[in-house]
């Protein structure tokens, strides 16, 4: 694949409170036979794996220092989604102190493989989904960077995304 998504599901107490869904040890991510999903020819533009991170510290600190160094990845940027209501307003307080209005992506590649000038820094901007975790498309976004006709897939799917290869066992959670 060109692109690789991943939107694990951290453990996180509220979630496990409301049975959203089931989460997993972080370590478990260890087993992810990652460099067999990635592309490996030596184009132009080399394959890309993002994370969508909660707005724990140490989950981020997980991945750039210790999961993707165990995948031969080095981080290139860091992303944040900015959840606003219809009327683009911020849907809670930026500085609230039990949650926050955003969340992280972190994106990463192949280490030593030049890459497109990913911006090292990007806010997205989108009303959120009514259902919990539903995070936005990237395909358009991402599609600067990946070259034609990236194939994508993503991992820990809740739905399934035109053109791509969605894995996980609730990929048909958020499909009509």
């Amino acid at each position: 694949f060109d692109f690789v998504v991943l939107d694990p599901p951290w453990p996180n107490k509220s979630v496990h409170r409301s049975g959203h869904y089931e989460s997993q040890d972080i370590y478990d991510l260890f087993k992810i036979p990652l460099s067999s999903l990635l592309r490996s020819d030596n184009s132009d533009n080399p394959a890309l794996v993002a994370v969508w991170i909660t707005n724990k510290p140490k989950f981020k600190r997980f991945v750039t220092d210790k999961l993707f160094p165990s995948w031969g990845l080095e981080t290139v940027a860091e992303w944040h989604w900015l959840k606003v209501t219809t009327e683009g307003e911020p849907v809670m307080p930026l500085d609230s102190p039990h949650r926050k209005p955003y969340e992280q992506l972190v994106i990463g590649r192949c280490k030593q493989r030049p890459s497109p000038d990913i911006p090292q820094t990007r806010v997205i901007v989108s009303v959120p989904c009514k259902h919990h975790s539903r995070k936005p498309p990237l395909r358009e976004i991402m599609k600067p960077y990946l070259g034609s006709e990236p194939r994508c897939v993503e991992l820990f799917a809740r739905c399934l995304l035109p053109g791509w290869t969605s894995w996980g066992n609730e990929c048909l959670k958020f499909q009509n």
